[in-house]
């Protein structure tokens, strides 16, 4: 039998004081900003799960006001540093879902979709997307089950997106496969192989900076 809910939440912040990382940095490629100035939020969301015996969907729609949003911004190739925007607003849809197959299988999938604009009096910067918030983000998951053998698949996608407030810089859209294999020698041990992006994708982080190209990992597990 499907089970249905429907809720929604507000939620008002009066104040969000800056973190010790944002104030202060790390002494690398994050330089602090102790000139911040705390930022107001008023934030909203409502959505629906549906549950059945073999899955389950979900779906929020959220919509963020900001004032004085504390948002990071890249300053140069190697530092990034957190400033006040000003007035922004971040609204958008998740929606994520998993269904079993069966015994063995199982395939689960999630999506989200934000429109960030920068809403600050600064007559150049009102109307662009904030930094570091990319429009699409998705992924997807299969896990099966053969007997002494389960293995899986990740793919994650993530959508390009702005390095500063200008949106000048901006970084292509990454996609990243990513397979495991497991199998039990004994009852209590489990060897396993990992790859992390297999197609080798040069991709950099939401601040610019390089990820790892692809990797192997072999793992011995014993359970007491």
């Amino acid at each position: 039998m499907a089970n249905e809910a429907v809720s929604s939440e507000v939620h008002v912040h009066v104040t969000n004081a800056p973190s010790f990382f944002e104030l202060f940095g790390d002494r690398g490629s994050v330089v602090g900003n102790t000139g911040l100035e705390p930022e107001s939020a008023v934030t909203w969301d409502a959505g629906f799960r549906l549950a059945h015996q073999t899955g389950w969907v979900e779906g929020v729609y959220f919509d963020h006001r900001y004032g004085n949003l504390i948002q990071f911004a890249q300053t140069s190739q190697a530092t990034s540093r957190p400033v006040n925007i000003g007035k922004a607003r971040v609204r958008g849809i998740e929606l994520s879902g998993r269904k079993a197959i069966g015994k063995n299988l199982s395939l689960s999938s999630n999506y989200t979709y934000q429109n960030s604009e920068d809403r600050s009096n600064v007559p150049h910067l009102t109307g662009n997307a904030l930094p570091g918030r990319p429009r699409h983000k998705a992924g997807a998951r299969a896990d099966i089950r053969i007997g002494r053998f389960s293995a899986s698949y990740d793919y994650v996608f993530e959508d390009g997106n702005f390095l500063d407030q200008a949106n000048r810089r901006e970084l292509a859209s990454r996609h990243i496969h990513s397979p495991s294999l497991r199998v039990s020698v004994r009852k209590s041990i489990q060897l396993g192989l990992d790859a992390k992006n297999i197609t080798d994708a040069r991709v950099n982080d939401v601040w610019g900076y390089p990820l790892p190209g692809r990797s192997w990992s072999v793992s011995l597990k014993e359970t007491w």
